[in-house]
């Protein structure tokens, strides 16, 4: 990919994740050129790069729309992501952690748990969480030495509320919240453990059982409107339908 075409692609990427363009909403190759202003080649070639990513579907002859997601389709994103980190897992439990990956758990595993015990309650701690979750996760695929694998998650991730930095948290119960934060430190903790101990099964089970309870705490908190009101303020949330 050229730096011309990288650079288009992403900066529609923004502006669809954004709600720069409401869902449902046309998009022809002359618009998106001027919008960002490239010739109507790269536009055209960067529509196509996030048609393949899920955001925009093709019409023939009618240029492409934006697409809405609906809860349901963000739980099955996240349950296909899990499943693919749960390939990792299995994977990098046969090879072993490599040493440099090994302290990159622990550290994360240390800086988590001192987290919690001083509570996530505002924006910089909860940006902190959001930043070891989501090293937590980046580790467990490059224990894998699977790049494949990367690339299916990475791609995966750039749909709505699907990436493990996603995270909506609780902001009216703080006990609960911290509740929710600390289970999820404790599947970190578990999963680590069978991974250093080489136990593929357990590693894969533990890691599919994860993404299983992100999916449903997804599924469950969106129904409430204050919680589906702070996702739309996340990237891609404008994308999300009520249903």
């Amino acid at each position: 990919m050229s730096i011309a075409l990288e650079d288009a692609t992403d900066a529609l990427r923004r502006k669809v994740l954004r709600g720069d363009y409401m869902p449902a909403a046309k998009l022809r190759e002359v618009g998106v050129a001027e919008d960002l202003g490239v010739s109507r080649t790269i536009a055209r070639l960067a529509m196509s790069m996030l048609e393949h990513e899920g955001l925009l579907s093709r019409a023939p002859n009618r240029g492409c729309r934006v697409n809405r997601f609906s809860i349901e389709q963000i739980v099955q994103a996240i349950e296909v992501r899990g499943n693919l980190e749960a390939m990792a897992a299995r994977q990098a439990a046969e090879r072993g952690l490599p040493e440099d990956v090994d302290s990159a758990f622990d550290d994360i595993l240390q800086r988590s748990a001192q987290a919690l015990a001083m509570g996530v309650q505002d924006e910089g701690q909860r940006q902190a969480w959001i930043n070891l979750n989501t090293a937590f996760h980046d580790t467990l695929i490059k224990a894998s030495g699977n790049w494949a694998i990367r690339v299916a998650v990475d791609q995966m991730s750039r749909l709505p509320l699907v990436s493990p930095a996603m995270i909506i948290f609780e902001r009216k119960d703080f006990a609960k919240g911290n509740a929710q934060l600390a289970s999820a430190h404790a599947d970190h903790l578990e999963i680590v453990l069978a991974l250093r101990a080489r136990q593929s099964q357990r590693a894969e089970a533990r890691v599919r059982e994860h993404a299983f309870v992100s999916a449903r705490n997804k599924r469950v908190n969106l129904a409430d409107p204050e919680t589906m009101a702070l996702a739309r303020a996340l990237p891609g949330g404008a994308l999300i339908s009520d249903r």
